[in-house]
């Protein structure tokens, strides 16, 4: 829609990721690939989180911890949203 009218959707118009936060980001799409997914779409388990961290061999700070559970909120809450096929 942008290439045809040069405006962003309202819905679209988001600002980037911070430079500070890309790599907690990155650790975000990295655990949702790899979320369990049953009749309908989980929570990331703090099993799944720890299980990351330590495949990665990464700790995440308190903070981090923070910005993954606010980002799985948030991408729940628009999947739900979205129309099933």
């Amino acid at each position: 829609m942008q290439e045809q009218t040069g405006k962003v959707p309202p819905g679209l118009d988001i600002p980037p990721v911070p430079h500070e936060l890309i790599h907690v980001w990155q650790y975000f799409l990295d655990m949702n690939r790899k979320r369990q997914c049953g009749m309908s779409i989980s929570p990331l388990a703090d099993s799944e989180i720890l299980a990351w961290e330590r495949r990665n061999r990464i700790t995440l700070t308190p903070f981090e911890g923070e910005c993954i559970d606010a980002l799985d909120e948030v991408f729940l809450a628009s999947a739900s949203e979205a129309p099933s096929k």
